[in-house]
């Protein structure tokens, strides 16, 4: 049993590929993969498909469990299974073609849409299925229930619970590699994401890749603003690596990219050169524009969602309006250690100080000293003069103003 929850991506191409292979070594003798997906890339969905033909052992897609689908990619795994069946309350269908990088309605994008077609046709004859409606569900994004599926030859069986699936694909025997299933009774082992599948699968998330790549940014631009021990800059270059990755196996516009990097650098400039705004509402613009451009795709699942797009471009502009200047006008100041701030500061005398003695200023009692020959009683207010060390030089505060007696 293989679970298949989510996207169809890289990692998850390779996580089944490499569980059918396991599978095959471990001696099984048929395969599940429980699906629920809304879709994903093109090129992902065909590895997996390529690796379930040429695998030597019967391949079964299950649509389960309630509330799950398989759409668009997910629609041509099950057409290309060995033997297909779907739970109650799931659906499959709507697999046109998303448009990546180009209008499906230009030339391009009817070549797409047509080759779309003749594939998931091919497979759904190999297969025995309705091949009239799969190319239906291409060319018009037709969806049907589990019950409709049954009924029109697109699915074998139905079936809720994983007992039901077991008992009624014992003696079922597949078209394409003429294999009589035996699986009553049978035990069943699962395959699982490994921490690695899930890392990478989470990365190509387009809001986290988003989210990353804006760190990033943010991150190393502070560094250059509070050179410090370089978190912000070790940090900033990792999020950048890994939104990189994320953004080589995505469907990415680069037009969205730079768009985002004109409204970081617009948003930085304004710490520099203020512009009454001018600099921050065009920074705000163009990283909304830009995240809504960034990932070329009409799919919903490989786009930024716009929640994420308004929340990290008003992160942006807070920290750049509000946190960022604040650290630059704190390093104009002239720099005084926390000791030196201590000069002129006033407090009471907590002992005697003759010449040695305690004070207590700022909320704290520190060790003082009193000019040289003179002793100051507890209790009466001193001026800070002069810090050595953890030492206070002080003496005794003006009781009068300038020109009194």
């Amino acid at each position: 049993m293989i679970p298949v929850d989510g996207v169809i991506d890289p990692p998850m191409a390779d996580y089944v590929i490499r569980s059918i292979s396991d599978a095959e070594q471990d001696g099984a003798g048929t395969l599940v993969l429980r699906l629920d997906t809304p879709g994903g890339l093109d090129s992902s969905m065909r590895d997996i498909i390529k690796k379930m033909a040429d695998s030597p052992l019967p391949v079964v897609t299950w649509v389960a469990p309630t509330g799950s689908r398989a759409a668009s990619a997910g629609t041509f795994i099950v057409m290309a299974s060995d033997a297909a069946a779907m739970a109650s309350g799931t659906n499959l269908g709507a697999a046109h073609p998303v448009a990546i990088g180009a209008d499906l309605t230009s030339d391009e994008g009817i070549k797409v849409t047509n080759d779309a077609a003749a594939y998931i046709r091919a497979l759904a004859e190999t297969n025995g299925r309705n091949a009239n409606w799969a190319e239906l569900a291409v060319r018009q994004s037709v969806s049907l229930s589990a019950d409709d599926a049954l009924n029109q030859n697109v699915v074998d069986f139905k079936a809720d619970t994983q007992d039901s699936l077991l008992t009624q694909l014992d003696g079922f025997t597949t078209k394409a590699k003429n294999i009589t299933l035996s699986t009553k009774d049978a035990s069943v082992s699962q395959a699982s994401f490994s921490l690695k599948d899930s890392l990478l699968h989470l990365l190509l998330d387009p809001n986290i890749a988003y989210l990353l790549f804006i760190y990033g940014l943010i991150a190393i631009i502070y560094e250059f603003v509070h050179p410090g021990i370089g978190i912000g800059g070790v940090s900033g270059a990792i999020a950048l690596v890994l939104s990189f990755y994320a953004l080589y196996m995505l469907p990415v516009n680069f037009a969205g990219v730079v768009l985002v990097i004109v409204g970081i650098i617009m948003l930085a400039t304004e710490l520099f050169l203020p512009s009454h705004g001018a600099l921050s509402v065009g920074g705000v613009a163009s990283l909304i524009l830009g995240s809504f451009f960034l990932f070329d795709s009409s799919a919903p699942f490989l786009r930024v969602s716009w929640p994420v797009n308004v929340a990290l471009a008003l992160f942006a502009l807070v920290f750049f309006v509000v946190i960022a200047r604040k650290i630059m006008q704190a390093r104009r100041l002239p720099a005084r250690s926390s000791q030196q701030a201590m000069i002129g500061e006033t407090g009471i005398t907590r002992s005697r100080l003759d010449p040695l003695g305690q004070i207590f200023v700022r909320g704290e009692i520190w060790s003082a000293e009193a000019p040289e020959d003179e002793i100051i009683e507890k209790g009466v207010e001193v001026e800070v003069t002069d810090v050595r060390g953890l030492m206070l030089r002080v003496k005794k505060a003006a009781e009068y103003g300038e020109g009194g007696p």
